[in-house]
């Protein structure tokens, strides 16, 4: 009896160190900030702070700049998303192929997803300067555009530029997945659809992009967390502006907690954008779910 309880505890005492850390770094701090944002916390008198229930949120929920907010945190939501998974799928089933250097090619790919957010952001950077940035150059040359443009400084380019940012350094995340999916496909699907008379692009719609539907929905679902929370490509680039053009929800948070000193108003933008990423989350396992259902016999 002994020996058979203490094999039952061997796998919670292996996971006990990563649930400690996970309820100190993650966890915790989430609660932390909850109880801050019922309160009228402020950066310079911290510790002179009130409980003023949910005063913040209804502040926050009843202003027109968050609800401006959310809806560019949408954009350069959906934006990153489509954009990041349309190129790393294209990417993925061209190294899916067989060709000369391939593993070459397949390093060089990872290259952005191994650089740090802060040096992707300068090199973007250089690309949009409208003096020496090679976009413009490139526009030039094909006669596209005639002076260089202001990329980051126009509130009718800024989100795509970001969007852009984000969506390189993203992709080959996407990639790497979705090749692993790709190459756990049966050979013999494509013969027997070849056989058939099936062309390139039926054999893509209804062999390929099932099979690896599972990694899609994850991959999707790992791309909206992340680019709904990321901080550092809208501030480093445009700081939220021109304007408010960029002014995503983690940059709005930032200013009014640490640019406004208003920790309470910046604790409870933070939870409601906890709550809006949760739900997209949510929405994406319920569509997987009716999928599924809706493939079984």
């Amino acid at each position: 009896m002994t020996y058979t309880l203490r094999g039952r505890m061997i796998p919670y005492l292996l996971l006990a160190p990563a649930a400690v850390i996970m309820v100190l770094v993650i966890f915790y701090p989430m609660v932390y900030s909850a109880q801050i944002s019922f309160t009228d916390a402020q950066l310079l008198r911290f510790s002179q702070r009130e409980y003023i229930g949910l005063e913040n949120y209804t502040r926050m929920l009843n202003r027109s700049d968050f609800w401006t907010s959310v809806g560019r945190t949408l954009t350069y939501t959906a934006g990153t998303v489509v954009i990041s998974y349309t190129v790393g799928l294209f990417v993925a089933v061209i190294l899916n192929q067989n060709f000369r250097m391939r593993w070459l090619v397949r390093t060089l790919m990872m290259i952005p997803w191994a650089t740090p957010w802060l040096v992707v952001t300068l090199i973007w950077f250089v690309m949009f300067n409208p003096q020496i940035g090679p976009i413009n150059q490139v526009l030039k040359g094909l006669g596209i555009i005639e002076s260089g443009r202001t990329w980051l400084y126009s509130s009718d380019t800024a989100m795509l530029s970001i969007v852009i940012t984000t969506s390189w350094r993203l992709f080959p995340a996407v990639t790497l997945i979705l090749l692993a999916s790709l190459q756990s496909i049966p050979s013999e699907l494509y013969e027997a659809a070849e056989v058939d008379g099936a062309n390139p692009r039926q054999r893509f719609l209804h062999i390929t992009l099932p099979s690896i539907r599972t990694a899609s929905i994850t991959m999707i679902t790992l791309l909206t967390i992340w680019s709904s929370k990321l901080f550092t490509i809208a501030w480093t680039l445009t700081q939220g502006g021109p304007g408010d053009a960029t002014r995503v929800l983690s940059v709005y948070t930032y200013q009014e907690a640490f640019t406004n000193n208003r920790l309470g108003r910046g604790s409870s933008l933070a939870m409601l954008s906890f709550v809006l990423s949760l739900a997209l989350v949510v929405t994406y396992f319920v569509l997987l779910r009716r999928d599924e259902k809706r493939v079984e016999p």
